[in-house]
């Protein structure tokens, strides 16, 4: 039955590769030969310009044939006060295809929550946005193109690439809005410093297009981001290959988000 769905899903989101002249230049769907990653629990922090301004806890957990991904966290200390956000995210893929299965996301605001619902089905993934208060009446909607990575997946198939200097990879991710077309480059390797620890890392540069349908024709073109056009992101340069900080670049200066400590499974900590 797995198998099924795996091949069922791949069938229907490659099928417009043909129809849009960029699809041929996106990475096969195939996992790179680097090991998969372990289980763990972790905190990371969030802020602009080097301010703290957020927390997150993180959860890998095998169950079965299944990896299940939780994270929760929310804005704290002052930024709190001038931008009320608590947000969880709940994320389901087969491992180690990596294969998205889906994910539920609520995020609530001061005077609003906005939920979001994935669902990888035989024919393609569907998506059902409500925001609340709003109107009501939301459809699940389908997303005709693909194939298109959930957040959790998509970082975990770049994680899976051999990513040697100067590499690029190439996917479609669906953070929860609206897809992007993704290139993702190797700048190349240096040390960061995390918890006080000068760690090995492996560089990477992301720029993110928004994918948009032509008005009235079986089209799609890409759009610059409005609020940003380049990030930054260092994974460790070891067999854990652990997110350790990222940075995206906006109008105000940058955003970050940076890994503060985890724990393995088998009890192993890093840094």
């Amino acid at each position: 039955m797995k198998l099924t769905l795996v091949l069922a899903v791949f069938l229907a989101t490659s099928a417009f590769a043909a129809d849009v002249p960029w699809a041929g230049k996106l990475t096969p769907e195939r996992p790179g030969s680097f090991p998969p990653i372990q289980p763990f629990s972790g905190e990371f922090r969030f802020g602009w310009s080097n301010i703290e301004a957020a927390s997150a806890k993180g959860k890998f957990t095998r169950v079965g044939d299944r990896l299940v991904v939780d994270v929760s966290g929310g804005t704290t200390g002052l930024a709190r006060t001038l931008w009320q956000l608590d947000a969880v995210h709940h994320a389901e893929l087969f491992f180690p295809q990596l294969t998205p299965i889906g994910f539920d996301q609520k995020e609530t605001y001061a005077k609003r929550t906005v939920k979001m619902k994935a669902e990888y089905r035989p024919d393609g993934l569907w998506r059902l946005r409500t925001v609340r208060p709003g109107p009501g009446g939301e459809k699940w909607k389908k997303i005709k193109f693909g194939p298109v990575y959930d957040m959790i997946t998509g970082m975990l198939f770049i994680r899976s690439q051999p990513l040697a200097d100067k590499d690029k990879v190439r996917l479609i991710v669906f953070p929860g809005d609206t897809p992007f077309l993704t290139e993702v480059t190797v700048l190349g390797r240096e040390n960061v410093t995390i918890g006080g620890k000068s760690i090995p890392a492996i560089k990477l540069d992301f720029r993110p297009q928004r994918i948009e349908k032509v008005k009235g024709k079986n089209e799609y073109t890409l759009e610059p981001h409005k609020k940003f056009t380049r990030g930054t992101v260092w994974i460790s340069d070891d067999e854990y290959r652990i997110p350790l900080r990222s940075e995206v670049y906006i109008f105000i200066g940058y955003v970050f988000a940076e890994l503060k400590s985890i724990t393995f499974e088998n009890g192993k900590t890093f840094p």
